[in-house]
C-alpha cells in the first residue's frame, strides 16, 4: 500500500511540474485533430475523420459490432490520401487500406478504397483482397442530441457495376446508414 501512494505521489508532482501554467501544450502531430490533418494536407479541401462502432442485425436478433476508424483528406490539386479500417467482429475479420476517394455534400462524405489487407482465420474472406471498397458518413454535428451516421461497406463484386470513383462521383444514397456509437465523425470542408 505504501508503494502506491509513493508511486502516485510521484506521478502527482512530475504532472504538476510539467503543467506549470507557463506556456500552453499544443496537441502532437497525427493526435487526430481536424485542423491538423487540414493544415498539414497542404490546402486540403476536404478532411473526414471518425472511428466508433455501430451495430447491425445479421440474421434474426445476432447483431454485429462493427467497429471502424478512418480519415480521408481530398488535396486542393485533387489528389486524396487517407486510410481506413473496418472489423466486423461477429463475423471474424477485418479490413484495412487506403482511400482512393473521396466527394462531399454538406455533411456527408462518400469514400472509396482499396482492400490492401485482410486479417481473419477464415480463408474464405481472403477474397475481399485488392477489391474496391467504399461507405457513406454523415456528420451530425457536435453537443448533446448530435448523432454520426456511417454506412455498412459495399465491395466490387461480381455483377455490382459500382466502382469506389463511380461511388465517390455519384454520391448515391444507398448503404443503410447506422448511428455511431461511442464514436465521432468530423467532416470539414
Amino acid at each position: 500500500m505504501h508503494s502506491r501512494h509513493g508511486s502516485l505521489l510521484a506521478c502527482v508532482t512530475l504532472l504538476a511540474l510539467a503543467c506549470d501554467g507557463s506556456q500552453p501544450v499544443a496537441p502532437a502531430a497525427g493526435a487526430g485533430s481536424t485542423e491538423l490533418l487540414a493544415s498539414s494536407a497542404g490546402g486540403a479541401t476536404a478532411v473526414l475523420t471518425g472511428s466508433g462502432h455501430h451495430s447491425r442485425i445479421v440474421t434474426g436478433t445476432e447483431t454485429d459490432l462493427t467497429t471502424f476508424s478512418f480519415t480521408a483528406v481530398r488535396h486542393a490539386d485533387g489528389s486524396v490520401s487517407g486510410h481506413y479500417q473496418y472489423n466486423f467482429r461477429a463475423r471474424g475479420f477485418a479490413i484495412q487500406g487506403k482511400v482512393t476517394c473521396v466527394s462531399t455534400d454538406g455533411t456527408q462524405a462518400w469514400v472509396g478504397g482499396t482492400v490492401d489487407h485482410v486479417v481473419t482465420d477464415d480463408p474464405g474472406f481472403e477474397e475481399l483482397l485488392g477489391l474496391e471498397m467504399w461507405w457513406r458518413s454523415i456528420d451530425g454535428g457536435e453537443g448533446d442530441g448530435a448523432i454520426d451516421q456511417t454506412s455498412g461497406v459495399g465491395f466490387e463484386l461480381v455483377g455490382n457495376p459500382t466502382t469506389a470513383a463511380s461511388w465517390c462521383a455519384d454520391r448515391p444514397p444507398v448503404l443503410p446508414l447506422r448511428a455511431v456509437e461511442h464514436g465521432n465523425i468530423q467532416l470539414r470542408n
